[in-house]
C-alpha cells in the first residue's frame, strides 16, 4: 500500500536564502560534539535569561499560577532550571541534523516498545499524546528508528517558511512522516489501510477556547483541542500517552502507557480530559522541562 506522504510546495524566496545563507552553518554546528554544544547552550542561557529577558515575565507568571503552593525561591529555582533545558533544546534540536541512529537510540530511551510491537503484529494503528516535555523533537526522530511501523508525526506549520522546511528536514530524518496540523484528518484517512502510528503534541494552545475542552489543569481554567480524541473515535484506533522524563543532560527516557483502547466507547471529552491529567501529572514529576514560555492561558472560557 502506497503510504501519502506531504508535497512541498516550490520554495519561496525566503526560505531560498534561509537555505542559502543560514542552513550549511547550522549543519557545521550540528556536527560538533555534545560537550561543545553544551558550552553554547550555555551561552544561550545566559543571554536569553540575564540580557535579553525573553519571555521571563511569561515564564513566571505560568509558573507562579500552576505552583501556588510552592515559595518564591521553588519557583525560581524551576525558572532557572526551564532557562537551562531551553538552551538545551535548541542546541539538541540543531545535533538532530546529523546525529546517527546509534546515539539517538542511546540518548533517547524507549521503554515501553513492547507496545509498538503489538501494535505491529496485530497489524493495529494507534494515536500516541505527548506534551511539550523533555525532548519532543528527539521523540520524533527516535520512534522512527524503534518502530517497525510508520510513524506520523502531527506539527503546527511555523511562519517562516524558511525555518519550517528546515524542521521538516529534521523530523523526516529516519523516516518518518511529518504532517501539518491543518491536513491530519485527510492525511490519516487516506493511511488507514498502512499500519501507522500517529504521534500529536496535547498540550497545544487552541486557536480559539471554542470547540476546546475546558478543564482544571495546572489551577487554571485551560482548554485542550479535541483533535486525537475526535479522529481516535473517527478511525477507531487506540489512544497511548507517552510520559518524558530527563534523566541528565542529553539523554531521556520516553513512557508510554494505554490511555483508551476503545474510543467509541468513551463519552465524548473523557478522552480529552484523561489526555490532560497524564499531562499535569507529567510535568508535575519534572517541572523545568515543560515549555513554560508558551503563552498557554491567552484564551478564556467562552460566556
Amino acid at each position: 500500500m502506497q503510504l501519502l506522504t506531504m508535497k512541498r510546495t516550490p520554495m519561496p524566496k525566503g526560505s531560498r536564502i534561509f537555505s542559502i545563507l543560514v542552513w550549511p552553518w547550522l549543519k557545521l554546528v550540528s556536527m560538533l560534539p555534545f560537550w561543545l554544544l553544551y558550552l553554547i547552550s550555555d551561552g544561550l542561557r545566559f543571554i536569553l535569561y540575564r540580557l535579553i529577558g525573553y519571555r521571563v515575565k511569561v515564564v513566571r507568571d505560568n509558573i507562579a499560577r500552576s505552583f501556588p503552593e510552592k515559595s518564591l525561591g521553588e519557583r525560581l529555582e524551576i525558572e532557572r532550571d526551564f532557562y537551562k533545558h531551553l538552551g538545551d533544546l535548541f542546541v539538541e534540536t540543531i545535533k538532530g541534523m546529523s546525529i546517527s541512529e546509534s546515539a539517538m537510540k542511546r540518548r533517547m530511551l524507549n521503554i515501553d516498545q513492547h507496545h509498538y510491537d503489538d501494535l505491529y503484529q496485530n497489524n493495529q494503528s494507534a494515536i500516541i499524546v505527548m506534551s511539550h516535555c523533555g525532548n519532543w523533537e528527539w521523540i520524533c526522530l527516535m520512534s522512527q528508528i524503534v518502530c517497525q511501523q510508520r510513524v506520523q508525526c502531527i506539527y503546527k506549520s511555523l511562519s517562516n517558511s524558511g525555518f519550517d522546511r528546515w524542521m521538516y528536514a529534521i523530523r523526516s530524518k529516519f523516516g518518518a512522516n511529518p504532517i501539518p496540523m491543518e491536513q491530519t484528518l485527510r492525511v490519516l484517512d487516506a493511511n488507514k489501510a498502512v499500519v501507522t502510528v500517529n504521534a500529536f503534541i496535547g498540550d497545544q494552545n487552541p486557536s480559539s477556547g471554542k470547540g476546546a475542552y475546558w478543564t482544571n489543569f495546572l489551577h487554571q481554567d485551560t482548554p485542550f483541542m479535541m483533535g486525537p480524541e475526535k479522529i481516535a473515535k473517527k478511525l477507531n484506533m487506540p489512544l497511548y500517552y507517552l510520559s518524558s522524563t530527563k534523566v541528565k543532560r542529553g539523554y531521556y527516557e520516553a513512557k508510554t502507557v494505554p490511555l483508551c483502547l476503545d474510543p467509541s466507547s468513551m463519552p465524548d471529552g473523557e478522552i480529552t480530559r484523561l489526555i490532560a491529567e497524564h499531562t499535569e501529572r507529567e510535568i508535575q514529576q519534572q517541572p523545568h522541562i515543560w515549555l513554560w514560555s508558551h503563552r498557554r492561558w491567552k484564551h478564556k472560557r467562552p460566556a
